[in-house]
């Protein structure tokens, strides 16, 4: 089972936006902020789409104990 909770990726997305942009976030933050809450948002609707599956997986854990 997943542990719930995003890892702190800031450097990680600025890496990422100079990488996919070849800007840094410094010099275009309008463009960086649309940029992180696009990774925010894919990273929520994937944390969401598989949270059933691990509360049936929670489920099946319980009734064993």
């Amino acid at each position: 089972m997943a542990f719930f909770g995003p890892v702190s990726r800031y450097n990680d997305f600025k890496d990422d936006f100079l990488k996919d942009t070849g800007k840094r976030a410094e010099d275009d933050m309008g463009s960086y902020s649309q940029y992180v809450t696009a990774r925010f948002t894919d990273m929520n609707h994937r944390l969401l789409n598989n949270l059933p599956n691990e509360i049936q997986e929670l489920q099946k854990l319980l009734k064993k104990v």
